[in-house]
């Protein structure tokens, strides 16, 4: 069982780091271009907007609703694209007056996201013009997460790892190669180019397969398939809501630069693309595989091979993630600096920026986890509890976040963010061990110890590095990484980290 899950997990990976390595080259050359300015502040409000509606109605209900229900098909191929072609037949009336509505109430939606804005009428009105062109991003994503959710279905990997590289790749070529030409308007032409990429790359892939679109709103309306899963996303459609609101936490509190800062905003999505990385790389490269093999097992009532796939998920998280995020709390500075610093990203872009991680990385253990957890409920076919404790949080963060900008300033909205995800996590374990049991976790004790005790070491071997060699800091950066990772793989070898020894049985196996 673990195999083929390694297998495909490390399909999705391979995708999700060329396009986390491209995602970086991206923030580098927007860093390089808009620093922390008026204009990106303005960018990041109108893509936020029609990404609430694409989480909602489109990948949220596909990854909780969608690919769990037709993973039960899995074998049936007939079947998959009979419920796929109805699922876009609905979509495609949805998203597009989602996306009307949208742009004729894009003024109302930037005023309630970023109230702040409306002090800068400069940066309050870019955000509305933004606003307006992004949200045809929604109806383009909303079709591929649809046609994404079939090839997950079809257990076919490769073309959903790879899809998400064009938005990085576009805005890469953009910045370089057009950005005199459309000036202040470049992101949001990228968007725009990027999302028709991401429609058409799973499309080709589906209509390798057999695959042929017919609009049939009353029979699609009708399927008994796609009603079901209307019953299961009406809890998600509040989950989902309710997570958008904690994104927006950030976005209302960080727009009063006044108390939070100027550039709180952007200092926020900055430290994001760091913080995600290991989110992406991992748990969004496992939770799509496992939640095929953990709705099956919810199927024939396994639950105990259901709890092993989730113990071994886990640990794989653990391992990847702890020595990460030990980087995140120890060297902000560091990696903000090699990262970010050139061009319009000065010291004061540096030091906001630097807070924001470092009060972020408390959290992205707990980030992850839930992410895994969350899933486990959808592979369960429960969409309610996530919710519920997903009000929850949203209800600390906020509170939190109203006492924390004060004292803390940016770095203050972002303990609050972490601290809620670690109340989420618990109580997500909690309620999960009342429906399937308790889980044996003496193994998994034991891994998390070694793999604590390696990342403080490796992180203060990197601290000691970074502090006395006197090379430039990009040198200094590829010594560490080389020399940390080796550290790490052999000490985890000597120590008999079960990850460390399926990579050395793998590069065996392919000698």
């Amino acid at each position: 069982m673990f195999k083929k899950i390694i297998k495909h997990t490390s399909i999705m990976t391979a995708g999700t780091l060329v396009s986390r390595i491209l995602g970086f080259f991206r923030y580098i050359l927007i860093a390089n271009v808009f620093g922390t300015s008026d204009v990106y502040e303005a960018f990041l409000v109108a893509f936020r907007l029609p990404n609430i509606f694409r989480s909602i109605f489109a990948e949220g209900f596909t990854d909780s609703v969608a690919t769990p229900v037709m993973s039960e098909y899995h074998g049936d191929k007939e079947k998959i694209f009979e419920i796929g072609q109805r699922l876009l037949c609905i979509f495609s009336i949805a998203l597009s007056l989602f996306t009307i509505l949208g742009i004729v109430f894009s003024r109302e939606l930037v005023m309630v996201t970023a109230p702040g804005y409306i002090a800068n009428l400069y940066k309050f009105n870019l955000a509305v013009s933004f606003t307006r062109i992004t949200f045809f991003y929604l109806l383009l994503i909303g079709f591929s997460s649809v046609m994404v959710s079939m090839l997950y279905s079809l257990k076919k990997f490769f073309v959903p790892a790879f899809n998400p590289v064009f938005l990085n790749i576009t805005f890469i070529l953009g910045l370089l190669f057009f950005s005199s030409y459309f000036k202040n308007y470049i992101l949001v032409a990228c968007v725009i180019v990027a999302g028709i990429l991401e429609l058409l790359f799973p499309l080709i892939a589906l209509k390798k397969n057999g695959f042929t679109f017919k609009f049939d709103i009353k029979v699609s309306l009708a399927d008994p398939v796609l009603r079901k899963m209307l019953k299961l996303f009406l809890p998600r459609i509040w989950a989902s809501v309710v997570y958008q609101l904690n994104v927006f936490v950030d976005t209302i509190f960080a727009s009063f630069t006044q108390i939070t800062g100027v550039g709180a905003l952007a200092a926020i999505d900055y430290a994001n693309r760091l913080v995600q990385l290991p989110f992406a790389l991992i748990v969004l490269s496992i939770t799509p595989v496992v939640v095929v093999d953990l709705s099956k097992h919810h199927k024939d009532g396994n639950v105990e091979d259901f709890k092993k796939l989730l113990v071994f998920s886990f640990q794989n998280v653990i391992f990847f993630v702890v020595p990460i995020a030990s980087l995140f709390i120890f060297l902000p500075k560091a990696l903000i600096d090699v990262l970010f610093k050139r061009g319009e990203f000065g010291i004061y872009s540096l030091g906001i920026t630097s807070s924001v991680l470092f009060f972020y990385a408390f959290g992205v253990l707990f980030f992850c986890v839930n992410r895994l957890l969350v899933t486990s409920f959808y592979a369960l076919k429960d969409t309610r509890t996530p919710a519920k404790i997903a009000t929850i949080a949203l209800l600390i963060n906020a509170t939190l976040s109203a006492i924390l900008m004060f004292p803390l300033k940016i770095g203050g909205v972002a303990l609050a963010t972490s601290i809620s995800a670690a109340i989420s996590c618990f109580l997500l374990y909690a309620s999960l061990i009342k429906r399937i049991g308790k889980i044996n976790w003496a193994d998994t004790k034991e891994q998390a110890f070694k793999v604590i005790l390696l990342s403080f070491f490796i992180v203060l071997l990197c601290s000691l590095v970074w502090a006395n060699l006197s090379y430039n800091k990009y040198f200094k950066t590829l010594i560490i990484a080389g020399l940390s990772s080796v550290t790490f793989l052999g000490l985890g070898f000597i120590f008999k980290l079960k990850q460390v020894i399926y990579l050395k049985q793998w590069i065996l196996k392919k000698r």
